[in-house]
């Protein structure tokens, strides 16, 4: 689904960038571009990071969700 219609990010963007390492919407705006422009998606894009976060093993942080993470280049680096 998507999340963000400005960069058409979707929620398995936001999720992947989590697994990456991301725990704020800035940082998965750094990452994917989803929350980046109008910012009308930033509760969502908050909501999927509780729910990344909360599906992770107990104890885990975002350590144990690296290995999920697809290769993710930050917006503008390419």
């Amino acid at each position: 689904m998507y999340v963000c219609l400005c960069v058409g990010a979707t929620n398995q963007m936001v999720s992947d960038a989590v697994a990456a390492g991301a725990s704020t919407s800035k940082e998965v705006a750094a990452m994917c571009g989803a929350g980046g422009d109008c910012g009308r998606c930033r509760c969502t894009v908050r909501g999927i990071i509780e729910a990344t976060l909360a599906a992770a093993p107990s104890g885990s942080a975002n350590g144990s969700l690296r290995h999920l993470a697809l290769e993710i280049t930050p917006v503008g680096s390419r």
